[in-house]
């Protein structure tokens, strides 16, 4: 897997020498008719060449060596003291919150597994915001939240304090992200599940009072039933037909972006949209056999097929063009663009803050980029041996091209 990983990043390197446009960006004729109608929009060439080149150099790596011994990491980010948080699940999908030091030495471990004051389950997510770590247990139902001055329990807020039935916005619907904000507050989701065609965002407080703040509505991902399966006969197609990516500066404004489309909204702390920029690109070919092959649980194309045949639902011709979506301490945008139809090189296309290109990073897919701070890029990375998962730290150089 990570040889044929190795042979493919090499093809796509000379390939991309070689052409000035490479084979999985597809440039747009004309601008859409959805794109033209949005307000304050800066549109960049499709085909725009990189101010940098940009390199990542490794300074650091955790839990490679010595205890405790990591297995397969679910998520990592870097707090206000400057700690590495990693978020380890081991073989019997036990959860264990480690801490090292910038050093890479080990720091302490945050809580324990069980259903007790400050311990968890099975965690969702993990966070470090406003001096806080807030770790959501789906487990026990709720959000432990620790303290970075030493990682002791702090409080737990039950997610039905979240998940309000009252709000006209979101009556009977169902809670989804919940992402902290630097000022204490929540950006938190609601949707009608598997069934419905749109997200919800409210800014709630820690007590789950709703704040001042028009909701913010963006496309949810759709789904369809496949009766052929006994364990999870419902799929999603986000990865097909869309989803909405969002993610939140330090500055607590909020990005989106509907992956089918190269637009990334920006909006500020109190919710007001403010602008947005658009590069005219398309995503590789779609193929429901090389789909298949990445997707969860097994499902054929046939079957994929067959379900969406009961609905109105078109398969489209292109793959989404995004993947994901980051932004940096610097307000710098990273957009993941998908290399391959099966998903397995990432074109990470770094934006200034007004939308121009700065550089392009390309990094297969399972190296997964946890965080981005003071000028260093936090990555996962596998040993080849062992197969036990680490984290590395690179310093990011840019280059004028």
């Amino acid at each position: 897997m990570r040889l044929s990983l190795t042979i493919l990043l090499c093809l796509l390197l000379v390939h991309c020498s070689e052409n000035s446009v490479p084979e999985h960006i597809r440039v747009l004729d004309e601008i859409p008719g959805h794109i033209q109608e949005v307000k304050n929009l800066t549109i960049y060439p499709g085909d725009s060449e990189p101010l940098y080149e940009i390199e990542l150099i490794p300074v650091q790596s955790f839990g490679e060596t010595g205890e405790p011994y990591l297995t397969e990491i679910m998520g990592s980010v870097v707090d206000d003291k400057g700690r590495i948080l990693i978020w380890n699940s081991n073989t019997g999908y036990e959860m264990f919150l480690y801490v090292f030091n910038d050093d890479g030495t080990y720091h302490t471990q945050i809580g324990r597994q069980g259903s007790g004051p400050g311990e968890y389950g099975f965690v969702f997510d993990l966070q470090a915001r406003a001096e806080k770590v807030l770790v959501r247990d789906i487990t026990n139902q709720r959000l432990n939240i620790y303290n970075t001055n030493d990682y002791s329990f702090d409080r737990a807020m039950l997610i039905e304090q979240l998940a309000i039935r009252d709000h006209e916005a979101v009556q009977g619907l169902q809670l989804g992200l919940i992402m902290a904000r630097n000022d204490g507050n929540y950006f938190v989701s609601f949707s009608q599940g598997i069934s419905g065609t749109e997200h919800i965002y409210l800014l709630m407080d820690t007590d789950g009072n709703v704040l001042n703040f028009e909701p913010l509505v963006f496309p949810s991902s759709l789904w369809i039933s496949v009766p052929t399966r006994s364990m999870a006969p419902s799929f999603g197609l986000g990865s097909i037909m869309g989803q909405t990516l969002t993610t939140l500066t330090s500055e607590d404004a909020l990005y989106s972006a509907w992956t089918r489309d190269f637009l990334i909204r920006k909006y500020d702390a109190d919710g007001n949209y403010q602008s947005a920029i658009y590069y005219p690109i398309q995503g590789t070919p779609f193929d429901s056999d090389e789909y298949t092959k990445t997707v969860p649980f097994g499902y054929t194309a046939r079957e994929i097929e067959r379900a969406i045949e009961n609905t109105d639902i078109e398969l489209p011709e292109t793959n989404p063009v995004l993947a994901d979506l980051m932004v940096d301490d610097e307000n710098r945008i990273w957009a993941a663009v998908p290399m391959d139809s099966q998903r397995e090189i990432y074109e990470w296309w770094i934006l200034a803050p007004s939308g121009e290109l700065l550089a392009k990073l390309l990094r297969p897919r399972v190296q997964r980029i946890f965080d981005i701070k003071q000028g260093y890029l936090y990555g996962r990375e596998t040993n080849e041996e062992t197969g036990a998962e680490y984290v590395v730290k690179y310093r990011i150089e840019l280059t004028e091209s």
